[in-house]
């Protein structure tokens, strides 16, 4: 049976058996919308449904699914059923080619014991990801009538877009960043990053650092990826690469250019990186072993031809006299600033 005509089955099963026709309460599914409760404070991407005349910034209990997206694929994704949060995983592989969500899907729990049939019935691509506007939702359980819900909700991430940015010097195509997803592992990294970094930033050896990398989404389509590099005696270089979510075996390593008067090659490994994600800049500074000397620069992520994204460099400073005086490296002499 074809995964649409199920979904005809149980739609029509749902019209015939009213969920609120005269039954034994142990024959009906008790759905419950849930939030902070078991979303527990996710702020980044994902996969939200929530019913259709609620609010999730307005209403404390709103969401029927709920699937965070730490690192561009979804996790298994949460439903409240009576007092128990049951995860269930997608089982069909959707067949839509055109980037947005498979009309039709199905999940399941581990033990095969609650089927969720999701319909998507109007759905628009906007800066923050995949809109849904109008879906439905049906659960079947082992021993109970189905229950359909209406709902409408986001596969993005809130708050990311694309848009002017005050530190990115007048950029219009300047980026804001998800908020950071932390891992402590290098197993935690996507194998193509890695493998991007092996062959386009060879003089970095993440194997031999602690390991500790963040993920910060672009989109729904793009994370950027700050993965450690090197690691010295009292500092550490990172390297950042972009995976894509419709291109799970493709990752690229970013740049950094040099000020323009130094006329040297873009470079990968960033010493003490600072990433922050509200203005999607990233700052680095590398000092001399007195720490009285040596160089700070400002990076902004930006659009980049080819539907990817780039490093600009916003400004280059430098103390080049070591005079035993420490100076906060944001401070340095000013060499180089973007117009």
């Amino acid at each position: 049976m074809s995964l649409k005509t199920l979904c005809g089955l149980l739609a029509l099963v749902a019209v015939l058996l009213p969920i609120h026709a005269a039954a034994d309460d142990a024959n009906k599914i008790d759905l419950k919308l849930f939030g902070e409760n078991v979303i527990q404070g996710w702020d980044g991407c994902r996969f939200g449904l929530w019913q259709k005349n609620r609010n999730p910034t307005e209403d404390r209990y709103a969401y029927v699914f709920f699937a965070p997206i730490p690192d561009g694929e979804a996790l298994p994704a949460w439903v409240k059923i009576g007092d128990d949060v049951i995860e269930v995983s997608q089982r069909d592989i959707g067949a839509a080619d055109t980037g947005m969500l498979e009309p039709f899907r199905l999940y399941r729990d581990l033990d095969n014991d609650l089927t969720v049939m999701m319909e998507i019935f109007e759905q628009a691509r906007t800066d923050q990801g995949i809109e849904i506007a109008d879906a439905r939702l049906t659960f079947v359980q082992d021993d109970r009538f189905p229950f359909a819900i209406r709902v409408k909700g986001l596969n993005g991430c809130p708050g990311v877009s694309v848009e002017a940015s005050s530190s990115a010097a007048g950029s219009d195509d300047a980026i804001r960043l998800g908020a950071p997803v932390g891992f402590d592992s290098l197993a935690d990294v996507p194998a193509p990053v890695l493998r991007a970094i092996a062959t386009d930033a060879a003089e970095c050896e993440p194997e031999t650092t602690a390991g500790y990398s963040t993920a910060y989404a672009i989109s729904d389509e793009m994370t950027l990826w700050q993965v450690p590099c090197n690691l010295y005696a009292t500092h550490g270089s990172s390297v950042f690469a972009v995976s894509w979510t419709y291109h799970p075996d493709h990752a690229t390593v970013l740049l950094f250019p040099a000020p323009p008067s130094m006329n040297l090659p873009d470079y990968a490994g960033l010493m003490n990186a600072t990433v922050d994600p509200a203005s999607g800049t990233v700052t680095s500074y590398s000092l001399d072993s007195g720490g009285d000397c040596g160089s700070f620069d400002k990076f902004q992520l930006s659009l980049a031809e080819g539907e990817t994204v780039e490093f600009r460099l916003l400004e280059f400073r430098e103390k080049t006299v070591c005079d035993g005086v420490e100076t906060d490296p944001a401070d340095f002499p000013l060499v180089y600033q973007s117009r």
